[in-house]
């Protein structure tokens, strides 16, 4: 009975044990059964990151690296599989970065979202649903170190480079030179200081000549004014004598046409006789007394011109004419 009592005791104390050991199991891994998974990109070295490494959002841990591995399509893509806990925010514009943790050498992931992409990003294994993996900060700090360095470097060879000897020789040969235009400045300020000083005076005259000039330019208006009168008063009497020649042209062209037809009147005459023959002769005398008028008109007119304007001089006034002066007797 004994035997049978402690075997049903050691039954029950191996059941409960195992049961234990289940509950403990489920208990330590409750937390796989919530988990969500998704798949980093990186092109970047990943030192420093294991699996169970912490998983980070914005500073807050959701879950930890499972595992890390290359990518059998291109060997250049490092694929990161990380388990995150579900309801976990993650977006299409999420990036992951690493990050160290502390002196230890070893990294961690830090997802970041900059909200430009809010659309929630299911849990996959795809490769279009891949978190790309920016350049972790000692990448940065090392590849801008790396350019600093290059920079100084370069820095250093252009100071050797001014520093040396003929450069030394140039910078005293420039300053030799700058001295010596500096001196004859100096120089040229000292031969133009005696003209300086006498510029008020020649001014002064300058303005005074300058009003005088102004007083006269005055001055020459009326006379331009004046002047600008007669010429159109000179050229108005050329315009008038050009006419009045015109008309002595006309007239001396009517004499001559007379004269011609005196001729041709005189030449009929003589073929005529009877009746007409004294009536043509005093026609004739009437013409030739007007030829001889006009003769002399054109003599006067040629003679003074200006007759057709002023008409004829007036004779000396006669005996009780007024004006009339008696000759003096000698």
């Amino acid at each position: 009975m004994e035997s049978r009592a402690h075997a049903i005791i050691a039954g029950l104390f191996t059941v409960l044990l195992g049961a234990g050991v289940i509950l403990a199991a489920v208990w330590f891994s409750r937390d796989d059964f919530a988990n969500v998974t998704y798949v980093l990109q990186s092109r970047y070295d990943v030192q420093g990151l294991n699996p169970q490494a912490p998983v980070k959002l914005r500073g807050v841990q959701i879950g930890k690296v499972q595992s890390i591995d290359f990518d059998s399509e291109d060997p250049s893509l490092i694929l990161v599989t990380i388990s995150v806990r579900g309801g976990s925010r993650i977006t299409r514009g999420t990036t992951a970065q690493l990050g160290a943790l502390g002196i230890t050498g070893t990294s961690y992931v830090n997802l970041e979202d900059d909200g430009k992409l809010p659309a929630f990003l299911p849990p996959s294994t795809d490769k279009s649903d891949r978190i790309m993996v920016r350049r972790s900060l000692l990448d940065e700090f090392a590849v801008s170190g790396q350019e600093i360095l290059f920079e100084a470097t370069k820095a250093l060879r252009q100071m050797q480079a001014l520093l040396s000897d003929a450069s030394q020789k140039q910078f005293v040969d420039m300053f030799a030179s700058v001295q010596n235009a500096a001196q004859r400045v100096n120089q040229m300020a000292s031969a133009v200081e005696p003209g300086a000083k006498s510029l008020p005076a020649v001014a002064n005259d300058a303005r005074k000549l300058l009003a005088g000039a102004d007083a006269a330019l005055r001055d020459v208006g009326p006379v331009l004014q004046d002047a600008k009168t007669a010429l159109a008063g000179i050229d108005k009497l050329a315009r008038e004598y050009a006419q009045r020649a015109d008309v002595l042209d006309r007239v001396a062209k009517s004499a001559e046409q007379l004269g011609g037809a005196t001729q041709g009147l005189a030449g009929t005459a003589n073929a005529f006789a009877g009746d007409v023959a004294p009536r043509m002769n005093l026609l004739l005398d009437d013409l030739a007394r007007t030829s001889r008028n006009l003769d002399r008109l054109l003599a006067e007119l040629s003679e003074r011109p200006q007759g057709l304007v002023f008409g004829r001089p007036s004779g000396r006034p006669g005996p009780g004419e007024a004006g009339f002066v008696e000759p003096s007797k000698k």
